[in-house]
């Protein structure tokens, strides 16, 4: 018997069909020997060998017939074990897919990871910018604290020194830039000198102006002087000196 129902390799899937090749082998003078040497060989080492046998005038026709019913079943043998090498390959193919899906899923949880690590250094990016415009904020407030701290203190240290008094006896006053100005300051300083000297001759027991010296009449000039100005009292000097 060529071709055996019981392998399962054969291909056949029914077992009327196989006894019919084998019968179709027998009766036109062939054995088992061509099917059972190809049977694990690729196609085309099967159809090579049965295009020699059929090229060949020697052989006879029966056993050329025979030849070509085990070239048959080979055939469907061939192709039965090209159809599980498939199905290998669509497995080995599949389980390839299933093992980039899983590669796949646990590189997109990667790339999450590295986008919210991305994310968070960004914000601390952020708020370190953010700590260093209210670092150079603050200290621009606090030069401009320390500059108006130090204006405070030299406006307080020039009043100390200098401190107004609307009371102060003795006033400076400016000497007139006009002429008019000026005789009117030197007519205020004859003036007190008159006063002077008639305070004087009203003080004598003759009425006539006493002779006395710089230190005796000192007090009663003092007396006069106060609440005029500088310029005055210069003017008061220079005409009694010329």
């Amino acid at each position: 018997m060529a071709v055996d129902f019981g392998d399962p390799r054969n291909g056949f899937r029914h077992s009327e069909v196989v006894v019919f090749i084998n019968e179709e082998v027998l009766s036109n003078g062939g054995s088992p020997d061509f099917y059972l040497t190809f049977r694990s060989r690729p196609w085309n080492e099967v159809e090579d060998n049965l295009q020699s046998v059929v090229a060949d005038p020697q052989v006879p026709r029966d056993i050329k017939r025979a030849c070509a019913w085990s070239a048959l079943a080979l055939g469907v043998r061939v192709a039965a074990r090209q159809r599980e090498q498939q199905a290998r390959r669509v497995r080995r193919l599949r389980g390839q897919v299933e093992e980039c899906e899983g590669a796949a899923w646990t590189l997109a949880l990667e790339l999450q990871r590295l986008r919210e690590e991305r994310e968070e250094v960004e914000d601390r990016e952020d708020v370190a910018s953010q700590l260093h415009r209210a670092r150079n904020d603050l200290k621009q407030a606090l030069g401009e604290r320390d500059a108006l701290r130090k204006r405070l203190i030299q406006l307080e240290l020039s009043q100390e020194v200098a401190p107004e008094s609307p009371d102060e006896p003795h006033r400076i006053g400016t000497w007139p830039v006009d002429a008019g100005g000026r005789r009117e300051v030197l007519a205020t300083g004859s003036q007190g000198t008159q006063d002077v000297e008639s305070e004087a001759q009203m003080a004598s027991p003759t009425g006539m102006a006493p002779h006395c010296t710089w230190a005796q009449k000192f007090p009663s000039c003092l007396s006069a002087l106060q609440g005029m100005t500088i310029p005055s009292i210069l003017c008061i000097i220079l005409s009694k000196c010329s």
